[in-house]
């Protein structure tokens, strides 16, 4: 009759044990109930009372109740006094038991079981142990009540235990005995955390200290102080070597649910208490529904009323397994695992299928029926698979991509139907573009495979008719071209809006298939504009764009399309860009940028975010622009778009180079391929931006046959407006740079006339200023002054800064030096507030050179009144020179580190943070170290005082 556990923090039980068995040695009766929940150790506390039976020198009745045996008529009381026949003693006088007899026991027959026990009592006191009395057959507990009244003056002891009362006959036996004047009951309570504490040391064969007290509140809260489930826990995690320490705190909870749930499930288990069956239906119901759902739902789930699951879960509650605040919760997740664990799995997938038909009809969100259909096995049932694609639909609605891919995955695998799977894959790949652009293209490919033979079934291939999808792909921009003519030779097939989706992307690609979108559009120009038609116009405005030919249909398109229903399309703010249009580019941008965020696709979040840099980038926001560009590249991973990657990549380059960052430039487009499978324009750009990198690291050659590639793919594309690439303004610096000065003049009379032809003030200044470096003299001048009149006031402060760069150092090579002067400041200013480091570098460097000579003051230290020492000025003029702090180590011939001191030091002196900070605050400073010049004092020996160098050409980039 072991219960196996450890007897601890029950002085007080064991002081009542005590006075019972003192009472039988002074011939007098007592009656001791051991009443309490399952686990509370009734067992633990009779063995104890048996332990100390040598002192008493009674007899020693001992029985246990079982529920197998609650049939078996007088089967306790058999128990009692069967040992004692089988050791050759004589049947007790008057005990006669009938084993047919299945009804209540006479009176006769319970006398005659009283006088049989009083003929023990003869020479010695008796002790009757009944353990577990609430399992006894009808006869024996009517035996124990009738004897247990009639013990007056004899020395018998009885000692029973019993459950609680509202378990199977825990109640009535209690109730019986309540009266007698030498009955005693006891109650153990739960163990307090400092008991739990030693009981953990003790199982887990350590020291108490040794055992966190946190774990051991932990695991005390866990078990409500339950000795039994306590010492399960404490064997589990010495079974598997978890030890008691904080830091093994989360293993131990878990370990602990696991260990505790598996006992009070199976006493539950073993109970033939229909209270604990219904509690074990409603548990593994309950363990079905969580945590979405509670008990409610759990009873329906599990077939019981109102009624039979309160008294189910006040059983679960009293055994730790539910919560009762909040109601009907699992005090840890490891409870509702180990429950589940513990299921037959068809059992447990019939439960999740029944709760998902059950939520479904009481009009639970669809996300709830659809992951209990996900939890269970596959079955093939066509209303699994109508509720899976209800639910990605409306996980969809709510941007939660993953979620609506699961389903989608599911759904096909419920269905071998060839026109469902045919739908559920296109609704795949709509859901794909936003996550997993890859994935969208394998789709595509599916459907498509299936559209060739059968055309009826185009309208499937709605979903990656979209920018998102075909400018990262060229098979994709190939596939739906294809589509486009198919839509236009079976009408029949495809609507009017479909028709458009798909002429869209062939018009992006430059194929004629396009061309029947604009036959299409053009019977409805004057009407409220569909979103497919919007896309189409969006669409219609970056070819018209690319082409350079017509800057007031481009932006009359642009603006049409920003008209009618949905949401305006990403691609709207090239055009406004290309078009000069820079202030309402900034407020689209931001818009999309903010809506798109909202919306939740990485996909088109990492186009909205291109977009937006590249707006703050021709404004001359170059921080702002960088962290875009930055943002872009981290969205277009996370769904392996390469295309929109690459194109922010490049972005980031171009401002990199602005700020003087040329290594970090270079590193950044060694991660992508210089060539791939997406749009021309933006092969265009990866291009340009290595071209400029090329030179700006001093190799001319290499960037001239890049930019020249780039000008090669893009011209075979159809892309021949300067505003979308300016590989030509660049290409005009490599060939200079290369000393092939004809050749330079050649492609800046090509860039201005194409220029001209497109009519952006910003696009043919930028020609203009990027072409004087050609030219020289008066025809230079007159192209620089044509560039800074055009820039004022567009808004294009980097390009500005830019321009009245080059006219102030060709006014210093004319000689007039008061003019150059003055335009080098403002370039300066214009330059350090874009954050552009290279440009005001330079234009710090030829205002200083221009300035007139004024004597410098002495200091008190003997130097000029500078606040640098002439070691940290040497440092500092490579930099605004736009050296990396290891390209100025080099030339200076000292260690990197040694730079890093000094310009820590000199930002501290300064006040500053950053390398334009320095160019400005260093302006007021070179007037007075600048030498005495005629205007060309830094103009190598040999050179043509109105003809640029390479050096300086090589700066002014």
């Amino acid at each position: 009759m072991s219960s196996g556990q450890t007897l601890l923090h029950r002085d007080v039980e064991l002081a009542a044990v005590r006075e019972v068995l003192s009472r039988i040695r002074g011939s007098s009766p007592s009656v001791l109930l051991i009443q309490g929940a399952r686990g509370m150790g009734r067992t633990t506390l009779l063995n104890a009372a048996l332990s100390t039976l040598a002192e008493t020198g009674a007899v020693l009745l001992m029985a246990r109740g079982h529920p197998a045996e609650r049939e078996h008529p007088f089967g306790v009381i058999r128990q009692l006094f069967e040992p004692l026949m089988a050791a050759g003693r004589a049947p007790p006088t008057g005990l006669t038991l009938d084993e047919e007899r299945k009804d209540a026991v006479t009176p006769d027959v319970l006398h005659g079981l009283y006088r049989a026990t009083r003929s023990f009592t003869g020479d010695q006191p008796l002790i009757i142990a009944v353990d577990d009395v609430h399992h006894a057959d009808q006869q024996s507990s009517e035996w124990c009540s009738y004897i247990a009244r009639r013990l007056d003056g004899l020395p018998i002891a009885m000692i029973l235990t019993s459950a609680d009362p509202g378990e199977s006959g825990g109640n009535d036996l209690a109730r019986d005995l309540a009266a007698l004047p030498y009955m005693r009951l006891l109650r153990p309570a739960p163990l307090p955390h400092l008991a739990a504490r030693r009981l953990l040391a003790c199982q887990l064969g350590t020291a108490e200290q040794q055992v966190d007290a946190e774990v051991a509140l932990a695991c005390h809260q866990l078990t409500r102080g339950n000795p039994a489930l306590l010492h399960e826990l404490a064997t589990r995690l010495a079974r598997t070597g978890v030890s008691a320490t904080r830091d093994e705190l989360p293993r131990v909870l878990e370990a602990g649910a696991a260990a505790m749930t598996e006992t009070a499930l199976g006493w539950l288990t073993d109970s033939d208490s229909g209270a604990d069956a219904a509690g074990v239906d409603l548990l593994r119901a309950l363990a079905v529904v969580a945590p979405d759902d509670g008990l409610e739902l759990a009873a329906m789930l599990a077939g019981h009323g109102q009624d039979a699951a309160r008294v189910a879960a006040a059983r679960l509650r009293a055994l730790g397994l539910i919560t009762g605040s909040p109601p009907g919760r699992f005090p840890h997740p490891g409870v509702q695992q180990a429950v589940l664990a513990g299921m037959d799995p068809d059992e447990r997938d019939r439960l999740h299928r029944r709760t998902a038909a059950l939520l479904h009809r009481l009009g639970a969100p669809l996300s709830s029926s659809a992951r209990h259909l996900m939890s269970a096995g596959p079955t093939g049932d066509p209303l699994t698979v109508t509720v899976l694609r209800e639910a990605a639909e409306e996980a969809g609605g709510n941007h939660a991509w993953q979620d609506a891919t699961g389903y989608l995955h599911r759904a096909l695998a419920e269905t071998d139907d060839r026109d469902t799977v045919l739908e559920v894959t296109a609704e795949l790949g709509a859901v794909e573009k936003h996550r997993d652009l890859p994935a969208c293209l394998r789709h595509l490919r599916t459907v498509y495979g299936r559209v060739k033979r059968a055309p009826q079934a185009l309208m499937s291939m709605t979903p990656f008719a979209d920018l998102l999808v075909t400018v990262n792909s060229a098979e994709a921009g190939e596939v739906l071209a294809e589509a486009a003519t198919t839509a236009a030779a079976t009408p029949q097939f495809a609507g009017a809006d479909l028709a458009l989706l798909f002429a869209a992307q062939a018009l992006l690609w430059g194929r004629s298939a396009g061309q029947i979108g604009v036959r299409r559009l053009g019977r409805s120009f004057g009407t409220l504009l569909t979103p497919a038609a919007r896309e189409f116009l969006s669409a219609l405005a970056l070819a018209t764009g690319a082409r350079g030919r017509n800057l007031p249909r481009m932006l009359a398109q642009t603006r049409r399309c920003m008209d009618g229903q949905g949401a305006v399309p990403v691609t709207a703010v090239l055009p406004l860009v290309w078009g000069d249009r820079l202030d309402e580019a900034s407020y689209w941008s931001e818009r999309l940028v903010s809506e798109t965020r909202d919306e939740g696709s990485s996909t088109r979040l990492a186009l909205a975010l291109l977009a937006r840099a590249e707006v703050r980038y021709q404004l001359g926001s170059l921080a702002a622009a960088l962290r875009d560009a930055n943002d872009a590249i981290a969205s277009a991973r996370e769904v392996q778009a390469e295309g929109f990657h690459a194109a922010a990549t490049a972005c980031a380059a171009r401002i990199l180079v602005e700020r003087g960052e040329l290594e970090a430039a270079e590193t950044a487009l060694g991660t992508v391929r210089t060539y791939g499978d997406w749009h021309p324009l933006i092969s265009g750009h990866v291009l340009d931006a290595l071209g400029r990198v090329h030179l700006s690291h001093g190799r001319p050659r290499d960037g001239l046959l890049t930019l020249l590639e780039c000008g090669r793919r893009l011209t075979a594309a159809g892309i021949t407006n300067p505003a979308c690439v300016p590989w030509g303004t660049n290409t005009i610096l490599a060939y200079t740079l290369s000393g092939e000065r004809s050749a330079a003049r050649m492609v800046a009379e090509r860039e201005l006339e194409l220029a001209r032809a497109w009519g952006a003030p910003t696009t043919i200044a930028r020609a203009l200023s990027a072409g004087s470096v050609a030219h020289e003299g008066a025809t230079r001048l007159d192209m620089l002054h044509e560039a800074v009149d055009l820039l004022a006031h567009r808004g294009a402060r980097l390009e500005q800064a830019r321009a009245m760069l080059r006219l102030g150092i060709a006014q210093r090579q004319a000689g007039d030096t008061g003019k150059a002067h003055e335009t080098l400041a403002m370039a300066l200013r214009l330059a350090a507030d874009c954050g552009a480091v290279r440009l005001a570098a330079l234009a710090d460097k030829h205002r200083a050179a221009t300035a007139p000579r004024r004597p410098a003051a002495p200091s008190a230290n003997g130097q000029d009144g500078h606040p640098l020492t002439v070691g940290e000025r040497r440092v500092t003029d490579l930099v605004l020179r736009g050296m990396s702090n290891l390209e100025v180590a080099t030339v200076l011939s000292i260690s990197k580190r040694t730079v890093d001191t000094h310009l820590a030091r000199i930002y501290r002196k300064l006040g500053i943070h950053t390398r334009a900070e320095l160019a400005v605050i260093l302006t007021g400073l070179s007037d007075h170290d600048a030498p005495e010049s005629n205007g060309h004092a830094d103009e190598p020996v040999g050179e043509r005082a109105d003809e640029p160098t390479p050096a300086a050409l090589l700066e002014d980039l």
